[in-house]
């Protein structure tokens, strides 16, 4: 069996397929309890997922695993990503796990592995994990285990995230409108929300087990738009389906990404003084319009490579505590370690209120340099750097923009494609030496 079991946010698959197989399910939960239990403790293990239909199916085998090796499994049932993360750590479990397969469609699944400290596992944690998975000189005993009861432990997560506003009078004609993508977030956002007192509309909370991110969501904010606009909402927000992050649309339908959520917030913070540092971190997809947005106030961004575990481990060595992604992952450190979409959504209503100011305006010093992100479907990865004419190409695109643009070309750690993105003045420039890039690489690879 193969090592390479993780990708940028867990393992993912499709159900009772390899990964996602019952004996590789079973062998992850166990290898989850040696690599993240305690010797000769009694370990404790929290599972929450989604909304997919397969989500108690893959819960079933990973406790095979886990109860295998004499651990006790928790199954807190539909919980987001940073609920399990939250209540991992301050639920006295020892590992958390999340089934869920985030933005992917429907008929995806997944498996995320949360630290008894809260924070997503690591490489290295995860490749130690992976090699026993591997090792087949071991095995999951086949007895079967009674499913697990699911049990209600989500109240510690929203009465932490209600914090968030704690001190702010909301107005009661504050009207906003969510999409929380029929996922994780379906029943515990509009509950939390209204119970602060917004005017709320809400799209997308019927989950059937299938339409999970299906047209809507943070990757589909259309009709989100339509309805912010139609029902005279202040701002939009559109939850991926674990809920770890979240697109925002400001009054008059237009998107508001990461990039600019990341100013908002870190203009808060620095304004507070709880901008260690004078930093924030950003992934190597933020556009350089925000490093210029935030050098005018002094403020330095960090790049990091993509995924919130990247982001998470910069803010930790550098000690710096925001940082977040243009797709929507906000991590803010005093309250998670992880992408937090309903807290990023309370953090942006707050500055709404106490501001006066409507979204468009807080994040219109945001001047995002033109960007082209070009997916093309690979049947296979292969470096980069053993496709001679790809690497010519992009060499050739650097040269061309001369220091005033980027250039960055990779893999999806998700989805089998490879990503081409390029920023520069010359938004019909880009567009061709993207294209150009993409048609190589579908001659080669596609």
């Amino acid at each position: 069996m193969s090592t390479r079991l993780f990708g940028t946010d867990g393992v993912r698959g499709t159900p009772g397929e390899p990964p996602l197989d019952e004996r590789t399910l079973a062998r992850l939960g166990a290898a989850i309890v040696r690599t993240c239990g305690r010797v000769g403790a009694s370990i404790r293990v929290l599972v929450g997922r989604d909304t997919r239909e397969s989500g108690e199916w893959i819960i079933g085998q990973l406790a095979r695993g886990i109860e295998s090796e004499a651990a006790r499994v928790t199954n807190g049932g539909l919980l987001s990503t940073p609920a399990v993360a939250f209540l991992t750590r301050d639920g006295g479990f020892d590992v958390g796990i999340v089934v869920s397969a985030s933005h992917n469609p429907g008929e995806d699944n997944g498996v995320k592995v949360i630290t008894g400290d809260g924070q997503k596992a690591d490489d290295d944690l995860e490749a130690r994990m992976a090699a026993l998975v591997a090792d087949g000189t071991w095995a999951v005993p086949d007895t079967p285990v009674p499913p697990a009861e699911t049990v209600s432990v989500s109240q510690p997560y929203i009465v932490h995230t209600r914090r968030l506003l704690d001190g702010v009078k909301v107005p009661a004609d504050l009207r906003i409108a969510i999409d929380c993508a029929n996922g994780a977030t379906s029943r515990i956002a509009p509950a939390l929300l209204r119970g602060l007192g917004l005017d709320l509309v809400v799209l997308y909370d019927q989950p059937d087990g299938r339409n999970i991110n299906l047209h809507c969501g943070s990757t589909h904010p259309e009709q989100l738009r339509r309805a912010v606009v139609e029902r005279g909402c202040r701002l939009g927000a559109a939850f991926d389906g674990d809920g770890d992050r979240v697109m925002f649309v400001d009054h008059r339908g237009a998107l508001v990404n990461g990039d600019a959520v990341l100013l908002i917030a870190a203009r808060r913070l620095a304004a507070g003084g709880r901008l260690p540092g004078q930093a924030v971190v950003a992934t190597v997809m933020s556009n350089m319009g925000l490093e210029h947005a935030l050098r005018a106030d002094g403020i330095a961004v960090h790049r990091c490579s993509v995924g919130d575990r990247s982001v998470w481990a910069e803010m930790n060595r550098r000690g710096i505590a925001l940082g977040g992604e243009q797709s929507g992952h906000m991590i803010f450190a005093d309250h998670l370690a992880t992408g937090d979409g309903l807290a990023t959504t309370l953090e942006i209503v707050r500055a709404v209120i106490e501001t006066g100011r409507e979204l468009a305006d807080l994040a219109a010093d945001l001047v995002p340099l033109p960007q082209v992100l070009v997916n093309v479907r690979v049947r296979q990865r292969t470096a980069l750097a053993e496709l001679p004419e790809v690497s010519r190409l992009i060499e050739k695109a650097e040269r061309d923009l001369a220091g005033e643009g980027r250039v960055l070309v990779r893999y999806s750690g998700t989805e089998p494609l490879l990503r081409i993105m390029i920023e520069g003045q010359d938004l019909e420039a880009i567009q061709g030496l993207a294209e150009t890039i993409a048609e190589r690489v579908r001659a080669d690879l596609g």
